[in-house]
């Protein structure tokens, strides 16, 4: 994550347009801006079985087993339409716990830059306003959300049937007293 400030070289006490007219319109305005990276979040690939095929009845959320030889990532590639490969979990023996481990799975990872353009006006020794727009996921990156990981359902292991946070503008005004 990194995160900056600037403050544009215009108006009072600035580099440029120090007076006149333009330099109270285009002058002491701040740019901010905020980026963030992350690879994806540890996803848990399960199985659903019969309570009767499980040493102790308890069938949600069992691990699988690994399929020797099989790679967990499809051979094209990881799409969001086959994120993981389906041939590489197999369901357990009856009575047996799967060979998986914990959270074997990742999701996709994402990226974020999120900005900001204020101006902040005084209007009297205690009293000041502010305008201010911001811009959140600025690029309008996709941010995918986890495949599903359930290998009981075929039709659906490994999809990813949605995302979140789309870009978002947002306009403030502010009086401060």
């Amino acid at each position: 994550m990194a995160s900056a400030v600037y403050q544009l070289p215009f108006g009072a006490g600035r580099r440029f347009l120090h007076g006149g007219v333009a330099g109270r319109l285009i002058g002491g305005w701040d740019l901010s801006g905020l980026a963030s990276a992350r690879t994806g979040i540890p996803v848990n690939i399960v199985v659903s079985r019969s309570a009767s095929n499980m040493p102790d009845g308890n069938s949600s959320n069992q691990r699988p087993d690994l399929v020797p030889g099989e790679s967990m990532i499809p051979a094209s590639g990881q799409i969001i339409t086959q994120w993981w490969n389906i041939a590489a979990f197999a369901v357990p023996a009856k009575n047996t716990w799967g060979n998986s481990g914990r959270f074997l799975g990742r999701g996709p990872g994402h990226y974020e830059i999120d900005t900001a353009l204020e101006k902040k006006f005084p209007i009297r020794e205690h009293l000041s306003a502010s305008f201010r727009a911001d811009a959140f996921n600025l690029l309008n990156h996709a941010i995918l959300n986890n495949p599903a990981a359930n290998i009981s359902t075929p039709a659906t292991f490994g999809r990813i049937t949605g995302s979140s946070s789309p870009r978002k503008l947002q306009l403030m005004f502010r009086v401060e007293f």
